[in-house]
């Protein structure tokens, strides 16, 4: 991976491996990690690997304030997430693009597919989290953690499998992004969501949620009744990679 100097100032890794010609696939899977995660383990390998191998473009890279950049966390915000994937789709990958995301990459895969209509022909996501800071304040934060965060201007969030920094900035910029809150998610491509019904982090029926809302009509949701958020077992692997060929020609 090499590093790359975005707009919004943060400089993180990007690894961008272009198609390959010779074959008949004409995209680029783009691929987003999750929050306080990165693009490294086994499950961005794994769907690597696949797109080497059939032949499909393969972009994976750090969000801002993660990994290499993770000394800058508290000084980013989601719109500064959103701004990273929207500058790789307009001025990085070329053609079109089936966004891939983990969790809160599942949320940033979804604004760029609203955003770039005529280049998203898909979406994949794993455990997708949109709206997933809004949801936490009003199901986990009471009224004194609430005051924490008004006053410090930031909180550290426990949950199951995860330990989250939150800043008032971050849950400010969430709100200008949600996507659950609407009648209609605006985006008509294919979509494939996958998610563990033993997810700690996530409410699993959020994957039909955001089924229901959709525009498109060709949507498929597949539940793993034990698999958990981290989706990187060798079955969740499984079912990524069937809904990969999905999108094959």
């Amino acid at each position: 991976m090499q590093k790359y100097k975005f707009k919004n100032g943060h400089t993180t890794l990007v690894e961008y491996i272009k198609r390959d010609t010779q074959k008949t696939q004409n995209f680029t899977v783009v691929y987003t990690h999750g929050f306080c995660s990165d693009p490294m383990g086994r499950k961005p390998e794994m769907v690597k690997k696949w797109c080497v191998d059939n032949g499909v473009g393969f972009l994976r890279f750090e969000i801002a304030g993660h990994g290499s950049d993770v000394e800058n966390f508290e000084k980013t915000t989601l719109e500064t997430y959103k701004n990273q994937i929207f500058e790789i789709i307009e001025d990085i990958v070329d053609g079109d693009v089936v966004v891939m995301g983990a969790s809160l990459g599942g949320w940033l895969s979804l604004l760029a597919g609203i955003k770039f209509k005529d280049r998203v022909k898909g979406m994949i996501g794993m455990a997708a989290a949109p709206d997933f800071l809004k949801t936490f304040m009003d199901r986990y934060f009471d009224e004194e953690q609430k005051a924490v965060l008004e006053k410090n201007g930031k909180i550290l969030f426990n949950t199951n499998d995860f330990c989250y920094t939150i800043t008032k900035e971050m849950i400010e910029s969430a709100k200008g992004n949600l996507l659950l809150d609407k009648d209609e998610i605006d985006f008509s491509g294919k979509v494939r969501l996958l998610q563990g019904m033993k997810d700690a982090a996530l409410d699993w029926r959020t994957a039909p949620i955001i089924a229901s809302k959709l525009k498109s009509s060709d949507v498929k949701v597949v539940l793993l009744k034990d698999s958990n958020h981290r989706l990187g077992g060798d079955e969740d692997i499984k079912e990524i990679y069937k809904m990969l060929d999905d999108f094959l020609v």
